[in-house]
């Protein structure tokens, strides 16, 4: 049987989110019977994928410039009878794709539509997808899975109970991906147990990224207040977002896991490529976004919309079950069975 690679990095500076979501397509992928090997440039992320039973190959390369990683992954890709490659990188280039598509097929996850590529497969299942007119620029012999019926979440969303709003927010899930570099966890639990919002919450929930670094310090500084609660790099996400009253998530997969859960969220941005989905998601009423907490007053923004806006009952089961509309949690499905036939094809 020919294998599926999955080439994706993850490091202190590449979001965790791009390894997140391919370990969410990998295990849809061998419950149907396909083998997979994971292929990085260093071994920053051996020890979660080897620990979620995946095979791991470092290419031992650099992540920021892989045209110079073609030979080694070729033969990888020989060595491993590689039928088919998944690639999550913003470091793509097109010649780096024209060199590996002459020895395997290749499906693109690409947020940015910065470039045509000659690949098999592009996946965009971010919700401004229109904006970057993909199927107007690709070729007709590329398969596109566009939109968010491709979001690739675990199956875990996928059949969850529908969310019960509560009349009050009692409980708020703070999270931040998995590094956290602008420190947000840290200044946003300063400034919530200083605000008058928080004598009316009974719990706050802070989710630690695997990679954040200074989960001890966090837990020391604030080891006096029993309503913050602090967790770090949880398994059954899914349990504490339907415990949740409401959310705080910077944007990225994660705002399509509570939509799948059905959590009112407000939304912050660290980096460029979340910008689309906040906007998008804003302008259709479904969460509101804060603001880029690299150079915008966030925190400020947040704890008025928790003390404003998302107090009102009404809005915040309305909110509930358009975003349960949005996303079904099927997404990870509807990819493995698509790169299955390109596979075969």
């Amino acid at each position: 049987m020919m294998k599926i690679g999955i080439r994706v990095d993850a490091n202190e500076i590449v979001a965790t989110g791009h390894v997140m979501r391919c370990l969410a397509i990998a295990e849809e992928l061998r419950k149907i019977g396909q083998e997979l090997l994971f292929i990085s440039a260093d071994d920053f992320q051996r020890p979660l994928i080897e620990q979620k039973g995946f095979e791991f190959v470092s290419l031992q390369t650099d992540w920021k410039h892989m045209e110079k990683e073609t030979e080694r992954l070729q033969a990888v890709i020989d060595r491993y009878h590689i039928g088919l490659l998944l690639v999550d990188s913003y470091y793509v280039t097109r010649a780096y794709f024209e060199k590996i598509h002459s020895f395997t097929k290749i499906m693109y996850i690409d947020d940015l539509g910065k470039e045509v590529y000659d690949v098999d497969c592009t996946m965009c299942y971010a919700d401004y997808y229109r904006e970057l007119e993909l199927e107007e620029r690709y070729p007709s012999n590329v398969k596109l899975l566009l939109g968010t019926r491709y979001a690739p979440l675990r199956r875990e969303f996928s059949n969850l109970p529908q969310k019960i709003i509560s009349p009050e927010i009692k409980e708020v899930l703070v999270l931040s991906g998995g590094a956290d570099p602008y420190d947000f966890l840290w200044n946003f639990s300063q400034k919530l147990t200083e605000s008058a919002l928080f004598e009316t919450l009974e719990t706050v929930r802070i989710i630690c990224g695997r990679y954040y670094d200074k989960y001890g310090e966090l837990t020391e500084k604030f080891a006096g207040i029993p309503k913050l609660r602090f967790h770090k790099a949880v398994k059954d996400m899914e349990k504490y977002m339907l415990s949740a009253d409401a959310a705080v998530t910077a944007a990225g997969v994660t705002t399509y896991e509570l939509c799948a859960a059905g959590v009112p969220a407000v939304t912050y941005t660290i980096a460029d490529n979340q910008q689309g989905n906040a906007r998008v998601f804003q302008k259709e009423g479904i969460m509101e976004y804060a603001g880029d907490l690299r150079r915008e007053p966030v925190i400020e923004r947040i704890t008025g919309l928790l003390d404003g806006k998302y107090r009102d009952f009404s809005y915040r089961s309305r909110v509930s079950e358009a975003m349960r509309q949005k996303i079904d949690g099927k997404g990870t499905e509807r990819i493995a069975r698509s790169i299955c036939r390109i596979l075969r094809g």
